[in-house]
């Protein structure tokens, strides 16, 4: 069983806010490489066929290279992210791979507005304008949702 999370609500809120928005930036982002990959890779697998016989799949397969830079870019689901952490962890600094990524694009985006945001800028004001309102829309959720319990009696169980 784990710990309760002793995390300000808000703080959780806004954590899974960011991460919402770039899981659908990043998938919109797989979205519009899909649709620019398979025309180009019809286009290619055909330019093979036509004019380079000996070798017809080799258009194809530099099209398959430049599909599987941009998934290592996205990473949708952090898993390089995540092993690029660990590996800095462990041996407690940067690891060799450089290479930029939507995390990293991400990152400073939210750096910027983290900034902007302790300086009490627009930004601050609109957190706090969307903290206001999502604290209504939960507690209005609360107040109308009935708490679930256990079954005390036979009657509540529905015999």
């Amino acid at each position: 069983m784990s710990a309760p999370n002793s995390e300000d609500p808000r703080t959780i809120r806004w954590k899974l806010i960011r991460d919402l928005l770039v899981f659908v930036s990043k998938a919109s982002l797989e979205a519009l490489r899909d649709l620019a990959l398979i025309p180009a890779a019809l286009i290619a697998g055909i330019a093979g066929l036509m004019f380079s016989p000996s070798r017809p799949e080799r258009y194809f397969h530099e099209i398959l290279k430049i599909g599987d830079q941009f998934d290592d870019f996205v990473d949708l689901f952090g898993k390089q992210a995540r092993g690029r952490r660990g590996l800095a962890t462990e041996a407690n600094e940067e690891t060799e791979d450089d290479a930029l990524r939507a995390d990293d694009v991400f990152d400073r985006i939210e750096n910027l507005l983290v900034e902007e945001y302790h300086r009490g800028g627009v930004t601050a004001q609109v957190k706090e304008a969307i903290d206001r309102g999502l604290d209504v829309v939960q507690e209005a959720v609360a107040d109308s949702t009935p708490a679930l319990r256990a079954p005390d009696s036979e009657e509540d169980r529905g015999k």
